[in-house]
C-alpha cells in the first residue's frame, strides 16, 4: 500500500516547493506528504463535465520485488542508496512536471502529471524499466508497476490510490510486468451510466467538438478532428469520452455510437463547406469496430448522404486495434481504401505495430503521439523519436501529423522537421460546431497565438 516508510536517511527532497522546477532533467523528487498535497490538487481540478483539453493523470507504483541480492542489501546501509539510485534513475527518465516519491524501500510512487491515455503511461512504464536493468549496486530488483489513470480508475485520490495497488498486484504476473486499474478496480461502477447512455444514443444527446488541423507544407488550415463528447447525462454523472468508448465497446454500442458520430461529423463538415470550407475530416474509430465487416458500408452510406468526398475523410485507428484482430482489421482497411477514404495511425509509437503490419496496412498518414511531441524542445530523446517518425512516415510516403503542439518553439521545431501538419492549443482549441462556424471566417491566416 501506499504508506510512508522511509527512512531519514534517504533524501527525497521533502521540502520542495510544488511550484517550483528542478534545476536537473527529469521529474522532480519529492517528500510524501508533497506528493500527496499535489494528488488532492490533480483530483479537484479534474472537470465535474468531459471536457475538451483531455485534463487527467496517471499514478504509477513501482514495486520493486525481492531477489537474494536485494535482501542482504536491505539488511545493510546499502538499502538506502539502491532506494536513492532508483528514486534518482525513475526521475531522469521523466518530464520536469512528473513528481517520484518513495513509499516504502520497496516502493515508490510516481505522478504522470499530463498522462491520460494507457498507450502513453505504457510507454512510460517501459522507460522506467529500462532505467532500472541494471544498478550500480548489482542488484536485481524485478520490479513490478500498476497503474491508474484518472478520471479513468477514480476522482478522489483514495480511489485513484485503492486502484493503483490493486494494479500493482495484478501486475506481479503479468508480463510485461505492468497492469493497469480497470473501472472495477476503483469503488464505483460505471455501468450505472449504461441507460442514460442508450437515451443518449436514441435522442442524439452527445456532441461533437473539433479540433483544426494546420497544414505547414502548404501554410493553410486543412483539417478538423470530431471528438465526441458527453455533455450531460441525465440521472447519472458524465463520463470522460474514454470511459464513454469503454462502455460502449462492453454492451454493445459502438455501432449506434460510430453512426451517430459518422453522421453528425459530415453533418458538420457539409455546414463548413458551404461556407467555402473544404477540409479534411477525421473521425476515430474504436478497436470493435474496425473488426467489424459492416464498418466499410456505413461509411460509404454517410458519405453518400452528406455528399461528402471520400479523400476528404480520414479515420483514425490505434496500433492496437490494428494488431487485436489482425487479419479482420487488415480487410475492413482494405475495403475502406478502395472507397477512397484515408487511413490514419493514431498516437503512433505507443502501441505495438511492426514495419511488417505496416507494410501490409493501406495507410495515408501517421499521427505521432502528443507525449514526444510535448517533450520534443527539452529531451532530446523525444526530439530523436519525433524526426525519427516524421522520416518514417515519408519513406513510406505517408502524411506526418503531430498532435499536442502548445508553444511556438515546437511548432517551429516540426516545421523545421518536414513534419507535413499539426494540430494543438498553439494553433486553435477544441471547439463546438457552432463555434467552429463562427471561427472559420476570423481564422488566423499566419502565425499563431498561445490560447
Amino acid at each position: 500500500m501506499l504508506e510512508p516508510q522511509v527512512t531519514d536517511s534517504v533524501s527525497v527532497e521533502p521540502s520542495t516547493p510544488l511550484s517550483a522546477r528542478s534545476t536537473s532533467p527529469g521529474a522532480r523528487i519529492v517528500g510524501r506528504s508533497a506528493f500527496e498535497a499535489e494528488l488532492v490538487h490533480r483530483c479537484a481540478a479534474l472537470p465535474v463535465e468531459p471536457d475538451a483539453s483531455g485534463i487527467g493523470f496517471t499514478v504509477l507504483l513501482l514495486r520493486l520485488r525481492r531477489s537474494d541480492r536485494r535482501v542482504k542489501l536491505l539488511a545493510t546501509e546499502g538499502a538506502d542508496g539502491l532506494l536513492r539510485e532508483v528514486l534518482q534513475r525513475v526521475a531522469g527518465m521523466l518530464h520536469d512536471d512528473d513528481l517520484v516519491t518513495a513509499c516504502s524501500r520497496d516502493e515508490v510512487a510516481i505522478l504522470l502529471s499530463k498522462v491520460c491515455q494507457e498507450g502513453v503511461a505504457r510507454l512510460a512504464s517501459d522507460r522506467i524499466f529500462r532505467a532500472l536493468a541494471r544498478t550500480t549496486l548489482g542488484a536485481s530488483l524485478r520490479p513490478q508497476i500498476g497503474a491508474a489513470i484518472a478520471p479513468i480508475a477514480g476522482r478522489s485520490v483514495d480511489q485513484v490510490l485503492s486502484a493503483v495497488d490493486v494494479a500493482c498486484d495484478v501486475a506481479a504476473t503479468a508480463h510485461p510486468r505492468v497492469a493497469f486499474a480497470s473501472v472495477e478496480m476503483a469503488d464505483h461502477d460505471d455501468d450505472t451510466h449504461l441507460p442514460a447512455l442508450q437515451r443518449a444514443l436514441d435522442t442524439n444527446a452527445l456532441v461533437l467538438a473539433f479540433q483544426p488541423q494546420y497544414d505547414l507544407v502548404r501554410g493553410t488550415w486543412s483539417g478538423i478532428e470530431a471528438l465526441i463528447r458527453w455533455p450531460h447525462a441525465p440521472g447519472a454523472a458524465p463520463l470522460p469520452p474514454a470511459r464513454l468508448i469503454d462502455l460502449a465497446e462492453r454492451h454493445g454500442l459502438m455501432d449506434g455510437l460510430t453512426r451517430l458520430v459518422l453522421n453528425t461529423a459530415m453533418r458538420h463538415a457539409a455546414d463548413l463547406e458551404r461556407q467555402g470550407a473544404q477540409l479534411d475530416l477525421a473521425v476515430n474509430l474504436s478497436p470493435s469496430m474496425m473488426a467489424d465487416a459492416a464498418l466499410p458500408d456505413r461509411v460509404a452510406q454517410a458519405l453518400a448522404k452528406w455528399e461528402l468526398p471520400p479523400g476528404r475523410l480520414v479515420l483514425e485507428v490505434t496500433e492496437n486495434s490494428i494488431i487485436r484482430n489482425a487479419e479482420a482489421t487488415l480487410g475492413v482497411m482494405r475495403r475502406l481504401d478502395e472507397l477512397g477514404t484515408r487511413l490514419s495511425i493514431d498516437d503512433f509509437g505507443t502501441g505495438h505495430s511492426s514495419f511488417a503490419h505496416m507494410r501490409d496496412m493501406p495507410l495515408a498518414e501517421l499521427k505521432i503521439d502528443r507525449l514526444f511531441v510535448a517533450g520534443m524542445t527539452a529531451r532530446r530523446e523525444d526530439m530523436q523519436i519525433v524526426r525519427s517518425v516524421i522520416d518514417l512516415a515519408h519513406n513510406f510516403d505517408l502524411r506526418a501529423v503531430a498532435e499536442g503542439v502548445e508553444d511556438a518553439a515546437t511548432f517551429a521545431m516540426l516545421l523545421g522537421m518536414g513534419c507535413d501538419a499539426v494540430q494543438g492549443y498553439y494553433c486553435a482549441k477544441p471547439m463546438s460546431a457552432e463555434d467552429l462556424l463562427l471561427w472559420w471566417p476570423v481564422r488566423p491566416r499566419t502565425g499563431f497565438d498561445a490560447r
